[in-house]
């Protein structure tokens, strides 16, 4: 038989690991924020690439590098889903797998879009951060920032998650259940 003592320890682990989790999660939100408004300091000085005016080797491709230019000249890297300059870039790799125009304007706005996705991540939009991430990660899927990326996003799904439980516990707690 199990001492009631023991039933009590068991969910004083979990809320201490729960607790301890908060705090790592809380901490490198911290960072997170004020690398936020470094990146945002940045943003005011950097300058989005040209984007490459080189032709394509077919109609198709021409037509795709230059709604691939327009969206990059609109900041649209990684989002509208379906409209925006990656997407663009990967299609014409899918036609063209050695377009160096495509493989250069990836590499080169791959910084700028991680920024955009580091904002969706501290914004909590992390469905669309998550969408993001493997979006470029179908161009460099062992890209290191997209790494750090991934695991940002992680942890602030699971200090979303923690709170939700907090949220609900309360909410039972408070109905008597």
């Amino acid at each position: 038989m199990i001492s009631a003592s023991r039933i009590a320890a068991v969910p004083r682990r979990a809320i201490i690991v729960v607790v301890v989790t908060a705090v790592l999660l809380v901490a490198a939100l911290v960072l997170g924020v004020r690398q936020q408004h470094e990146l945002a300091a940045a943003d005011a000085e950097v300058k989005l690439p040209e984007p490459p005016t080189t032709t394509g080797s077919s109609p198709e491709i021409n037509i795709l590098l230059g709604l691939a230019r327009d969206a990059t000249k609109e900041g649209r890297l990684v989002a509208p889903q379906g409209n925006n300059a990656y997407e663009y870039y990967l299609s014409i790799l899918q036609l063209d797998a050695t377009n160096a125009t495509a493989t250069d304007a990836l590499r080169e706005t791959l910084p700028f879009a991680s920024q955009t996705i580091e904002r969706q991540i501290n914004r909590r939009d992390l469905e669309e951060a998550r969408r993001e991430i493997a979006l470029l990660r179908d161009f460099d899927p062992t890209n290191y920032t997209l790494i750090i990326l991934g695991a940002k996003l992680d942890a602030q799904q699971q200090v979303v998650t923690a709170e939700d439980e907090a949220k609900a516990d309360a909410i039972r707690r408070r109905n008597g259940s």
